[in-house]
């Protein structure tokens, strides 16, 4: 398939027949994919791009439906869903737009060699490939299918005018009138045409109309832009007004200086398409009647290759800056004034005439840049008021300004556009340090650790690349890189000369002494992204709005990175020079009283996300200062999210601090119960009860210990580790009776007695059970009482006593719908409920309690009760013999519980296996 851009769209097949596409909705979504390149487009820029600013379901169904009918017509692999989005794949195919860029480009070389004849050859069959002025015409409906278009649109006018160059130096002028006489006509602000017309005019005898050609640009340009024809237009007009017909094309006068001052760009650049294509559209030249774009800010922290980007994409589009490329380095904080007179001087100024005045100058190189078309790249900018004075006023030249800021200012007041530089993913950073270390062959696994421990920096990766050059072997970098502790000064040079911490710590000094602070008390938590209150807490911050300026103060220099959830997060290497400059700066004192703020913090917020995951759990109390941006938890599931997103820095603190900070580690320990029985993996709910119960005993604590060594034993019972958990257990009722807590000694004996009915040890498990109905009773506590009626029911449907069973359930069901945890209690019983109807071969009953018990469990984000009710849903369809349903559900069950690790789950997997070799032969598995 052949896709015709140059003009309206349209795809061709291997006959050269036109494929109908479809209607306007679908050429619109062929021209977003066409134009990203094989990039990923977004579903909310197609739809924008199709219905305007609506998301709604049915537009989201409505674009699938687009994308289908356009997959029959191109090919069931042509359109390929990604992340988010969807994506061309051009493999196998031809876009016209490639072919003309490629011609122009071998024509150009041909040029630049002197091979005249075959430049203009290939520039006219180049140019004979657009079918319409505008490309994509009729369906630019997108910023970013107009900036290619545009693009395209200044590419074709580029070669048009280098053509006729080569034709005019031929003595095609003659032949040329008629032409350009249109083109220039369409294009009437494009001087080097005017020139190139006025040219061949004048040489076919045709003075006077040259001289009209002139003066009809200079009102022109006098009307729209307030300006004067350029120098090559003006020289040209007084040649053509002394005398004979000029013997050369206008096209490089004498007197305009063309620098070319950009860094050489390195070698071994890879990746960063998506950026490079940013730049592409965000400086493309403008269409007519359209405002340039300007200028583009290229920020990141230092070491991400921000100067190597640019001099790359710089390098590129040379042709598109025909009158030079400015390269001003700002480092040091060099005045804008002293800057201005050095780029007014390159661009050919007398340095006699360079004005006093910042404003002048300024003034004067908007003019100078305002009748040319030069790249100005502004390097290590420091602050809006250094680049203010270069932006381009209207015309083709372009401004790009690299900074470590983000220089906010120049954004909202000039109108800048920004790209940000993150580190570069893992296969483009495998591949630099392939190309720097001269090892361009498959990457090993010490090569690919190398490239996690540079954790994406291209600073890092090419110091690394370095070593490996001069004969580093792999494996001992890996060694040398792992400890943390090193891994800044590892990542040097040999030299010095180049360093990671060195380029990080130039934007450390530059910080005011309460932002270094922040950032050394950010390096404290072994978490690169932690919440603001937490930052608040680690910082000793007592206001919000102080936090909130000190953070965008760090993200405005890329120090940090804000996240969409207000999150503040660390690059790695930063997190560590973070924490390096912690232990220089601050006493241990100083770091020991931020641990502790910041274990009170979770604790705090820890405790108030159990009381919404289990209301009647067990919490522990934690002293509670000013705390600020605590989280909204509303409900169940919002408290759920919030743990699923801190556990694992919650478990990390739980493990490290234990020793030093015993009396705020346990109760963090017993504040997460209700998640860990929800959401954790068994192994990792036992090492946090582990934890937790050494902390108590060291903080003195008999109730911490007592209600860590029940969880504990919840945590082996549902792992069947028999003995551990009745150890677990007996040791919590003795702690509890200890302390005279008859509610925990009771919650502990009904989970004893439950372990050993599912043990088998029937016998062995009424005696705690009834100790647990006495205590409970005594108490009319709804929850005790309903763990009591639950494990009493399991214990009797065990022993076949189904009516005890039955009544002892609807007692539990009874108990929990006077509990504040009403939902999740009631999923447990449904589920025993449906198990007892299962059992005595009432089906339809079975099912009902079992889709009662997942909906209730997916309610309150319990994922274990959850698989266990999708499994009885499973057993219910296999028994009316509905086997794809009850592989599915199964199949669901399975995937839950393979990430809790539960102790059903090598029944269930064997049950699955036995459901799917009852299936029908290639029976696929359904979807869940």
């Amino acid at each position: 398939m052949r896709f015709e851009v140059l003009g309206p769209l349209r795809a061709v097949d291997s006959s050269g027949s036109v494929v109908p596409v479809g209607r306007h909705q679908h050429e619109v979504v062929l021209a977003c994919l066409l134009a990203a390149g094989g990039q990923t487009v977004a579903d909310s820029t197609l739809m924008e791009a199709l219905w305007g600013r609506d998301p709604s379901d049915s537009k989201q169904v409505a674009l699938r439906v687009l994308v289908h009918h356009l997959r029959r017509t191109l090919g069931t692999g042509s359109i390929i869903r990604a992340t988010g989005g969807y994506r061309i794949s051009l493999a196998g195919h031809q876009v016209d737009a490639d072919e003309f860029v490629a011609l122009v480009d071998a024509a150009a070389r041909d040029e630049a060699q002197g091979r005249l004849a075959e430049a203009q050859g290939r520039y006219r069959v180049a140019l004979r490939l657009w079918r319409g002025t505008d490309a994509y015409q009729g369906t630019a409906d997108t910023d970013q299918v107009r900036a290619v278009s545009h693009h395209l649109g200044e590419q074709r006018l580029t070669a048009y005018e280098s053509c006729v160059d080569i034709e005019l130096s031929l003595g095609r002028h003659r032949e040329l009138c008629a032409e350009l006489a249109a083109v220039a006509t369409e294009n009437a602000l494009r001087e080097r045409l005017q020139a190139q017309l006025m040219l061949a005019l004048v040489r076919s005898d045709r003075r006077a109309e040259a001289l009209l050609v002139y003066e009809r640009t200079r009102r022109i340009l006098a009307d729209e832009l307030g300006a004067d024809p350029g120098t090559r237009l003006q020289q040209l007009h007084t040649a053509i007004l002394r005398g004979p017909a000029p013997a050369v094309a206008p096209s490089a006068p004498s007197t305009v200086a063309r620098p070319a001052q950009l860094p050489a760009p390195p070698s071994d650049f890879v990746g960063r398409d998506d950026e490079l294509a940013a730049l592409d559209a965000l400086l493309a030249l403008s269409g007519p009647g359209q405002r340039p774009s300007g200028a583009v800010v290229v920020t990141g922290s230092g070491g991400m290759g921000k100067t190597a980007l640019v001099t790359h994409w710089a390098d590129q589009h040379r042709q598109r800056f025909p009158d030079g490329q400015l390269y001003l380095d700002l480092d040091d904080d060099v005045p804008a004034t002293v800057a201005l007179a050095r780029a007014l001087i390159d661009l050919g100024v007398a340095a006699d005439d360079v004005p006093q005045q910042a404003e002048t100058r300024a003034a004067q190189l908007r003019s100078l840049l305002s009748r040319s078309a030069v790249l100005v790249v502004l390097d290590n900018v420091s602050s809006a008021q250094q680049a203010r004075p270069f932006f381009p006023g209207t015309g083709d030249s372009r401004l790009v300004i690299i900074s470590r800021n983000r220089l906010d200012g120049l954004i909202a007041r000039e109108g800048a556009h920004l790209l940000v530089l993150n580190p570069l993913p893992v296969d483009s950073a495998t591949r630099l340090l392939g190309a720097i270390a001269g090892m361009p062959g498959g990457a090993d696994d010490d090569i690919r650790t190398l490239v996690t421990l540079c954790h994406g920096m291209p600073l890092a990766i090419r110091i690394v690349g370095a070593h490996l050059r001069l004969g580093a072997r792999p494996g001992t970098l890996v060694v040398a890189l792992h400890d943390e502790r090193t891994r800044l000064a590892r990542l040097s040079t040999t030299d010095g000369d180049v360093s990671v911490r060195a380029v990080i710590a130039v934007s450390y000094r530059r910080l005011a002494a309460p932002a270094r602070r922040l950032l050394r008390r950010l390096g404290l938590s072994d978490a690169h992204t932690i919440p603001p209150g937490a930052a608040a807490a680690l910082a000793g911050i007592g206001a919000g709005t102080v936090l909130t300026d000190l953070v965008d103060r760090l993200a405005e220099v890329n120090v940090v990175t804000i996240e969409p959830d207000s999150r503040i997060s660390l690059h790695q290497l930063t997190h560590l020079f973070a924490h390096e400059q912690g232990q220089l700066e601050d006493t241990s004192a100083d770091r020991r009283a931020a641990e502790r703020h910041l274990l009170r913090w979770y604790g705090h917020v820890a405790r108030h996300a159990q009381q919404r995951i289990r209301p009647t759990a067990d919490s522990a109390d934690v002293p509670d200062p000013e705390h600020l941006f605590l989280p909204d938890l509303p409900g169940t599931l919002a408290a759920v999210e919030w743990v699923d997103t801190e556990a694992d820095t919650i478990i990390r603190l739980i493990a490290q601090h234990g020793g030093t900070h015993s009396d705020l580690v346990w109760p963090l320990a017993v504040n997460i119960r209700g998640w860990l029985q929800r959401r954790a993996p068994r192994d990792i709910w036992i090492g946090v009860a582990e934890h937790g119960i050494r902390a108590a005993a060291l903080a003195g604590s008999r109730t911490g210990e007592a209600t860590l060594h029940g969880s504990l034993g919840v945590a082996h019972s549902l792992l069947l580790q028999r003995a551990e958990a009745r150890a677990a257990f007996q040791r919590a009722s003795a702690l509890f009776a200890q302390g005279g807590d008859h509610a925990g000694r009771a919650d502990v004996e009904a989970s004893l007695g439950a372990m050993l009915a599912d043990s088998g040890a029937l016998d062995e498990a009424l005696p705690p059970l009834l100790r647990a109905r006495h205590l409970a009773t005594q108490l009319d506590d709804p929850d005790l009482t309903f763990k009591v009626e639950l494990n009493l029911g399991y214990l009797h449907r065990r022993a076949d006593r189904h009516q005890e069973a039955r009544d002892a359930y609807t007692a539990a069901l009874s108990a929990a719908q006077r509990s504040s945890n009403r939902d999740w209690l009631s999923a447990s019983v449904h589920t025993n409920l449906g198990r007892l109807h299962l059992l005595q071969g009432d089906l339809d009953q079975a099912g009902q309690h079992y889709d009662e018990a997942v909906r209730l469990a997916r309610n309150t984000g319990d994922r274990m009760r959850e698989a266990w009710a999708l499994h009885g849903c499973s057993d219910v369809f296999a028994a009316r013999r509905n086997l794809p349903a009850a592989v599915a559900a199964l199949h669901e069950a399975v995937t839950i519980l393979e990430t809790l690790g539960d102790r059903r789950l090598p029944e269930m997997r064997a049950r699955l296996s036995e459901l799917l070799s009852d299936s029908p032969a290639g029976q696929p598995l359904p979807q869940t």
